[in-house]
């Protein structure tokens, strides 16, 4: 029995915050989990640039609708499904994300939850389990399954240490130097190549 746990933004869409960066003009948004291991530390930095700059939801919601998968990526998930047992396992929140969703033909989804207040804004965030993506790959493995962790940020490092086989795809150049015990690659069909060779070993 096999398992691939699958990291969202930077592995099979954008970034949603580095869009909102972009459409705003305000830097400090483009931040993400490749730069701040700390994912709440990044998540009450982001809230409160938001507040401070009277950024209300619907302009975040807005950018998430507009969101593509990377090209490859739908056809890359639909392959692997086919095979393995699948799980996107990520630190965006499904009530921001579902657009996303349907355009991947809606996959399961371990997530977070973001809380919007009475004036639209962003007043925090409900999470999962701490590690919750660390946690998923080591039930599976007690469930005697295969394990593959895919991740490109410091928040993944977790699932791919508790894999069987990690894989950094299309992650920064400081991350890959710093942990180059994981195989990296930068296209789907490197990556399928990995993870059928992993599981036929």
């Amino acid at each position: 029995m096999n398992f691939i746990g699958i990291d969202l933004e930077g592995v099979l869409i954008p970034e949603i915050w580095e869009s909102l960066s972009e459409k705003t003009g305000i830097n400090e948004l483009k931040l993400t989990t490749k730069d701040i291991s700390d994912y709440k530390e990044l998540m009450k930095m982001r809230i409160d640039i938001l507040k401070k700059n009277k950024i209300q939801s619907n302009l975040l919601f807005k950018i998430a609708e507009e969101i593509k998968p990377y090209q490859g990526a739908l056809d890359f998930l639909s392959e692997v499904r086919k095979t393995y047992q699948v799980i996107i396992l990520s630190d965006t929140f499904f009530n921001l994300s579902a657009p996303v969703f349907k355009k991947l033909n809606y996959p399961t989804v371990f997530c977070h939850k973001l809380l919007i207040d009475e004036s639209n804004m962003i007043s925090g965030i409900e999470m999962c389990i701490e590690e919750h993506k660390k946690h998923t790959l080591n039930y599976m493995n007690s469930l005697n399954f295969n394990t593959i962790a895919i991740g490109d940020s410091l928040n993944d490092l977790g699932m791919l240490q508790a894999a069987d086989t990690g894989i950094l795809f299309r992650s920064s150049n400081s991350i890959k130097s710093t942990y180059s015990q994981y195989f990296s690659c930068d296209t789907y069909s490197d990556l399928l190549k990995k993870i059928h060779k992993s599981f036929n070993k």
